[in-house]
């Protein structure tokens, strides 16, 4: 009820709200002092008698009214509103409209009560941007987030887009307990024990695991979760992310798997170092033994014959060598070359065995030959393709035991010809079989190898093969059992088989003529070597060491022949030999380039500076001397 009393009167002064007094028609009838400050009234006779509706914006009427109302109702109307002071200052209101009654329980006025909550409204719209900021910002980051509450056994309130758009759910459906549905049962429980024990324990998390999409497929995901703890320390809440890290983790395994293979590759290659160094060194030995008889017994033809013999057998086991590195040197750098024209497979097979044969006859091995009555055409090398299989039937020799059998089958399986070499040898572990025709792969160790070899034979035969658009495999029931490779070839449909010229002019006689040769080299050994052979052919020669001496030489000796090798000191061998096609003696001098560079680019070299042959080193004597003696009838008389 409302009095007029000193009390009433000192309540209505003293409160810090804006209260004022509302006639029962709705009229304003009086407002406390600090009313008037927070409203910025300096005169409140202005108002008096005024609608308290008007005080308000237009848009506050309806809500007035039902205040009004439900204050006349005798109950208490409460309401927040915006309203500006008398002087435009924008407030917010927490208002309260409660009735008068008089001493009979009549409503006769109304008090409302208006809370300035204004830095309270800015405060809550601060906050609502900031999580409004913190939404948008977590909707458009690439990571899956989510926030927790603490203290809980891992309930989620809240996921962001990402999460969503990934998994295909819905919020609800993923609140609470709902998002381990999506984790992979092979790490959920696991996972989830981990992440519930550091909420409950207010602990920062970190872990791997998969989770699934909303097209079923399972992604891996380093997941982080950090607590956000008040000024006073206590969790407030808990905020995670998860990272995608499928394509990290199989780029990492393609890195380890790839550094496998390198550290595999570093074994082998350090293997084949050492098989080489060993392979090199065998036929040393025995070359150096029989130089030594040759000087104790000179005048003992057998002994002599028999060193040697022993000589040329370990000088062509150490050409084979650096032949089969250089080829596959050329290989590996696309610059071999196939000569390739129609020819009968069995004519290269018969060319293998020819070659192979006194390898497995020495070894004591039974070799079995089964091939076709019709001719099987290829387009082929017919060279490299022999080579093919006289590795694969050395390599078949050298690893089966004094007694056994290689066996080599040819047949027609549509369009390609089928060739199989098995053997009763060592065998292949099933765990070999994969990288058998890998670079420096070696089935066992080199100090455990007495067969031989620098462990490359099948790395050129599979190079080779594919060179001809073939395949090659193998298969092996396991150690001690024997082994079977197969090569697939294409066949010629229509056989058209080129001539091919005739061999074995080995035999026939030599030109009784001498030719005047000069031998350069700066290998004082091999020139004086070289040219003292060349003597005892027949030949009238001489030796110099250096380019100067040659061009020297060349001028007053005018060779026939000059056998030039090309690193010299000074004046290299392409210098000389540009030299000497510049002269007038020199234009029809036949020029044999002699060095240890084979490769495409070092012959074509050579011919641009003027050479007529290029031979490298070790050259085989009875080839030198077919070639001069081929050479020196074209000269001019």
């Amino acid at each position: 009820m409302y009095t007029s009393d000193s009390f009433s009167r000192s309540l209505f002064e003293s409160s810090p709200d804006c209260v004022k007094i509302i006639d029962a028609d709705g009229r304003l009838l009086q407002m406390n002092a600090n009313g008037l400050c927070a409203m910025e009234i300096d005169n409140f006779a202005l108002f008096e008698g005024s609608p308290w509706c008007d005080m308000w914006p237009p848009e506050a009427r309806e809500e007035l009214v039902e205040a009004l109302a439900c204050a006349r109702a005798g109950r208490v109307a409460r309401f927040q509103r915006q309203c500006p002071t008398n002087k435009g200052t924008d407030k917010w209101w927490d208002v309260l409209v409660a009735p008068i009654r008089d001493a009979n329980g009549t409503v006769i006025r109304f008090v409302s009560v208006s809370r300035d909550i204004t830095d309270l409204k800015r405060a809550e719209l601060q906050v609502r941007e900031a999580e409004e900021q913190f939404r948008t910002l977590a909707d458009n980051i690439p990571q899956l987030a989510w926030i927790a509450d603490a203290g809980t056994d891992g309930q989620v309130q809240w996921f962001n887009k990402s999460w969503l758009d990934f998994t295909g759910a819905s919020l609800e459906a993923m609140q609470g307990s709902g998002w381990r549905s999506v984790h992979h049962p092979d790490h959920a429980e696991r996972v989830i024990m981990k992440f519930v024990h550091h909420v409950q324990e207010g602990l920062d998390w970190e872990d791997t695991f998969p989770l699934r999409g909303k097209d079923g497929q399972y992604r891996w995901f380093l997941s982080r979760m950090n607590v956000i703890r008040s000024k006073a320390g206590s969790v407030v809440r808990i905020f995670g992310t998860n990272t995608d890290i499928t394509e990290q983790r199989a780029m990492a395994t393609q890195l380890q798997q790839q550094a496998a293979k390198l550290s595999a590759a570093d074994r082998r290659k350090d293997d084949f170092l050492a098989t080489l160094a060993h392979e090199l060194r065998n036929p040393l030995a025995p070359i150096r033994n029989s130089l030594r008889v040759m000087r104790l017994a000179p005048d003992n033809p057998a002994t002599v014959e028999l060193a040697v013999s022993v000589m040329e057998r370990q000088l062509g086991q150490m050409v084979r060598l650096v032949d089969d590195l250089l080829d596959l040197s050329r290989i590996n750098n696309d610059k071999l070359e196939l000569r390739r024209e129609p020819v009968d497979l069995a004519t290269v097979i018969l060319n293998a065995v020819e070659s192979s044969r006194s390898l497995i006859d020495n070894n004591g091995l039974q070799l079995t030959i089964a091939m076709p009555d019709r001719p099987i055409i290829l387009n082929a090398d017919l060279t490299r393709l022999a080579q093919v299989f006289l590795n694969l039937l050395n390599n078949a020799a050298k690893f089966t035991e004094r007694g056994g059998m290689v066996s080599l089958s040819v047949e027609q399986q549509y369009d390609h010809a089928v060739v199989n070499i098995t053997d009763t040898g060592v065998g292949i572990a099933a765990s070999h079989l994969p990288g058998i025709f890998e670079m420096f792969a070696q089935v066992k160790s080199p100090l455990e190898r007495s067969q031989g070899g620098l462990g490359i034979g099948l790395t050129l035969v599979r190079r080779l093969v594919e060179l001809h658009e073939g395949q090659v495999e193998v298969r092996s029931p396991g150690p001690g059992c024997g082994s079977t490779f197969t090569v697939r070839l294409p066949v010629v449909l229509v056989p058209t088989i080129a001539p091919r010229p005739a061999s074995g002019d080995e035999h026939k006689s030599l030109p009784e003529s001498q030719y005047r040769v000069l031998v350069v080299d700066d290998n004082q050994d091999a020139a004086n070597s070289l040219a003292t052979m060349l003597m005892l052919a027949g030949h009238d020669t001489q030796a110099v060491y250096d380019g100067a001496a040659a061009i020297d030489t060349a001028a007053t000796y005018l060779p026939h022949v000059l056998l030039l090798d090309i690193g010299l000191p000074g004046i290299n061998g392409y210098e000389v030999a540009r030299y000497v096609r510049q002269q007038s003696w020199g234009k029809a001098m036949v020029l044999l380039a002699l060095t240890g560079w084979g490769q495409d680019e070092d012959r074509q070299r050579s011919r641009q500076a003027g050479f007529d042959h290029h031979l490298v080193k070790p050259v085989d004597p009875l080839q030198l001397t077919k070639l001069l003696n081929a050479c020196v009838l074209t000269l001019r008389p």
